[in-house]
């Protein structure tokens, strides 16, 4: 199938523009009669709303920086200790979300940074206090993402859609019409592939509604 060859093509070249890939990717769906599978790929597109539907692979480690002082020094992105918080708190800020487009990742992907700053709302500054000694006390905290994490996440995503889509170049020839797509398409189960390549194997996803 024409379009998949097409897809595939922009998903191998050396700087591959992901966005692309999946907006025809939408298309595909759409042409193979699977539009339920569409879900993931419009969350990739446009962003994830709800932290419930992120992947894992979307989930990044990250370490909780601050500036702080006392009376004699001061000290500037600086790690602190968080062994008094409870396990859920601690999670929070050692696991950072990238609910961002996959267009806003790229970009990401393309700074001369090497880390992104998540910017810690000023309710945290009296519990991060409490681990301090000293009398050190906070004037600004931050969750520090290496970029790395992110370049990462862009290939993971580009390997998983690509797994899919060579999957499914087995099954389709370049000149099937789009009836011949579609009957095709009930005999090999895209769906059950496409579940496999993009959430592993022996996963069941709700991917629509």
């Amino acid at each position: 199938m024409k379009l998949i060859n097409e897809i595939i093509d922009i998903l191998s070249a050396e700087k591959p523009n992901l966005t692309n890939a999946f907006i025809k990717t939408k298309v595909l769906l759409y042409r193979l009669g699977q539009k339920d599978l569409v879900t993931w790929v419009n969350n990739e597109l446009n962003g994830y709303q709800n932290v419930e539907e992120l992947p894992p692979y979307r989930i990044l480690s990250s370490e909780v920086l601050v500036n702080a002082s006392n009376m004699a020094y001061q000290a500037n992105r600086h790690p602190i200790p968080l062994s008094h918080l409870d396990a859920e708190l601690r999670s929070s800020l050692e696991n950072s979300e990238l609910m961002h487009s996959l267009a806003v990742l790229e970009e990401f992907a393309k700074s001369d940074s090497q880390f992104l700053e998540r910017p810690l709302q000023m309710e945290w500054i009296p519990i991060l206090n409490k681990g301090l000694a000293n009398n050190y006390r906070i004037q600004k905290a931050w969750c520090e993402i290496p970029i790395s994490g992110v370049v990462q996440t862009l290939t993971e995503v580009r390997s998983r859609l690509l797994d899919f889509l060579l999957e499914l170049n087995n099954e389709f020839g370049d000149d099937m019409t789009d009836e011949q797509v579609k009957s095709k398409a009930s005999e090999v189960d895209p769906a059950s592939m496409f579940n496999n390549a993009i959430f592993g194997d022996n996963t069941t996803i709700l991917v629509g509604k």
